[in-house]
């Protein structure tokens, strides 16, 4: 299962497998992202259109579920996760990535900036999941030189060739920390990937 798949986009990787997508098919892009105005969005060509808190199938439907970078888009992630774990079959596995900190998108549907690990731990108990893996994406100083990149593409041509000059400096040295891998900095990333599995 596929669930809160959007457009599709890993279906491509998935032809030895029985696939199934979801998604609830409100979405349809045009939003905002800067001054930046984002394409179209064609979600309703999934499989099952419903509310993810609420998938029409019986308990213990799927071998595997994939949900990626959908957490932050449910007013009620944690209610999403009991229903995953609910069609999820014995000694199944379920991969959740979700952003740690990440800027809005996908407007109107966006309702967190992210989650720790804790998050993970805490609603795994909960839901007779076991953690086999959190993977964290990147680190503290890529998370920073991602935004410093993302300053130089804002504003007009002019503004965003002086943002390029004032933030290449402290873009090398970010990545020059990165590269020495100084230890001594907080945890942080772009988010986590996580791999769970249904307890029997």
């Amino acid at each position: 299962l596929d669930a809160g798949a959007g457009e599709q986009r890993y279906k491509k990787y998935t032809n030895h497998l029985k696939y199934t997508s979801q998604d609830f098919g409100k979405y349809e892009g045009g939003g905002q992202f800067g001054k930046t105005k984002l394409g179209y969005w064609d979600s309703k060509k999934c499989d099952i259109i419903c509310d993810i808190t609420n998938i029409p199938v019986s308990d213990n439907s799927y071998d595997n579920i994939f949900c990626t970078e959908v957490f932050e888009h449910l007013p009620d992630p944690s209610k999403a996760l009991r229903e995953l774990s609910r069609v999820l079959k014995i000694n199944g596995k379920l991969l959740i990535t979700a952003p740690f900190r990440c800027l809005y998108h996908q407007n109107p549907y966006f309702f967190y900036s992210g989650f720790s690990k804790y998050w993970y731990q805490y609603f795994a108990k909960e839901n007779n999941l076991v953690i086999i893996d959190i993977i964290p994406n990147g680190n503290y100083f890529q998370d920073l030189a991602q935004e410093v990149y993302r300053i130089s593409t804002f504003g007009s041509f002019p503004l965003r060739i002086i943002n390029i000059v004032f933030s290449f400096s402290f873009f090398c040295f970010l990545f020059l920390l990165d590269k020495i891998g100084n230890n001594d900095n907080p945890e942080s990333c772009w988010g986590y990937h996580v791999i769970f599995q249904k307890k029997s």
